[in-house]
């Protein structure tokens, strides 16, 4: 007996506590929380020892667990016949349940938390692929467990990690910045598009995102220059940026169109691209330039991008992997999340201070704005707007101060 009865009693109840969560994510009405996700880890910090020679199927049926899962993907029920191999499907089903905690965070506008689930999915899926990588007794990895496809799915969940925080900084105005995570999130999807052969479904679908990305990140640079500029307005170089943002939004359109004339979609993939279509086309109203030539857009630069979400190093490795390479993994610590949740994100963000405040004149312009179209439609009192304008005048002139000085340290 490889475990004593006491740990083989642990081992059982953890696999069938962690069953429930998988019905939970089938159902998705059902919630779990994230004490449930740590008895995965828990389950998997307990199997994740050196096997050496063992026969696993032995541990396996003295351990009376379930022996096989379904595959959805592959459509067939797969043997388990390595204990990592175990360890992986257990991963796999916590990185599952990290994203659909992190879309329940976004749906409630919790971005920050929307983040965070989804960078530890993210970190959850590269250590599924270890695991998955790591077997030698499994002969049938079907495609879900595959270890290539969990790294895959690692880098999405890494990417739409990016595309939240980037979504968030637009929804709060940080226009400067968001432009920045926009082109950071466009250069995440390219490396995705360049990782491995896809599908053509799924290559055209990631080529038409990295570059609406950065359409986005060209637009809203040309407009945080116009609202907060700390000199005169360059204003050919405005319109440069939203020609290029222009043809950004061209180049996604044409592959989306030529995606619903050319390829074999299912109705909720069409849904889906004719709701981008939709985006596009509105995003091209609102930015009506000429149109350039290639040759010319190719002088034009792009904003610099800014990856704020950690490279998905995975959290644990098998131990296994000290018996054949002697390398030490690091343990696997089950208050993970809860420590860096506690974290700020802010202090992982390079934001610096002149990206604060010209995105905070940003605010101070607008209100300025709003207040003079109060007082043209005589929505506002005369003595009242005089008043509020003397006090952003006066913030504005602050900010410009500020702003002065630390352009020119």
């Amino acid at each position: 007996m490889f475990f004593d009865e006491e740990t083989m009693r642990r081992i059982r109840y953890l696999h069938f506590s962690i069953k429930k969560i998988e019905e939970a994510l089938e159902k998705e009405d059902e919630h779990f929380s994230l004490d449930d996700l740590n008895l995965i880890m828990e389950y998997t910090k307990i199997l994740n020892i050196n096997y050496k020679n063992e026969n696993h199927r032995e541990i396996l049926k003295e351990l009376d667990i379930t022996p096989n899962f379904y595959d959805s993907q592959a459509n067939k029920e797969i043997q388990i016949q390595d204990i990592m191999f175990e360890c992986a499907r257990a991963l796999w089903t916590m990185a599952k349940a990290y994203s659909q905690l992190s879309d329940k965070y976004e749906a409630e506008e919790e971005w920050e938390n929307a983040i965070i689930a989804m960078t530890e999915c993210s970190k959850i899926y590269k250590s599924a692929a270890y695991f998955s990588a790591a077997v030698v007794n499994q002969n049938d990895t079907g495609i879900i467990l595959n270890s290539e496809n969990l790294e895959l799915n690692s880098e999405e969940a890494r990417t739409l990690a990016q595309s939240i925080a980037a979504l968030r900084e637009e929804n709060n105005n940080n226009i400067y910045f968001s432009s920045k995570l926009y082109s950071g999130l466009s250069l995440l999807s390219k490396r995705l598009f360049y990782l491995k052969r896809h599908e053509e479904k799924k290559k055209q679908q990631i080529r038409a995102q990295f570059h609406y990305d950065m359409g986005k990140a060209c637009y809203l640079k040309a407009r945080a220059s116009l609202e907060s500029s700390i000199t005169t307005i360059n204003k050919d170089k405005v319109t440069k940026l939203q020609q290029k943002a222009k043809w950004y939004y061209l180049k996604a359109k044409d592959i989306w169109e030529d995606m619903i004339k050319n390829i074999s979609v299912s109705p909720e993939e069409q849904d889906n691209i004719e709701s981008n279509l939709s985006i596009v086309n509105e995003n091209l109203s609102e930015n009506d330039v000429e149109q350039l030539e290639y040759e010319e857009i190719k002088k034009i630069q792009d904003p610099e991008p800014i990856i704020i979400i950690p490279e998905n190093l995975a959290p644990f490795v098998p131990k296994s992997v000290i018996y054949l390479t002697k390398f030490v993994p690091k343990d696997l610590n089950i208050k993970r999340f809860k420590s860096y949740q506690k974290k700020k994100l802010e202090e992982k963000i390079p934001y610096s201070k002149k990206e604060k405040l010209i995105d905070k004149k940003a605010g101070v312009v607008r209100t300025i704005n709003e207040l003079k179209l109060l007082i043209e439609n005589n929505e506002i009192d005369v003595e009242k707007f005089a008043e509020l304008m003397e006090k952003y005048s006066i913030k504005l002139k602050m900010i410009d101060s500020a702003i002065v000085k630390l352009t020119k340290k």
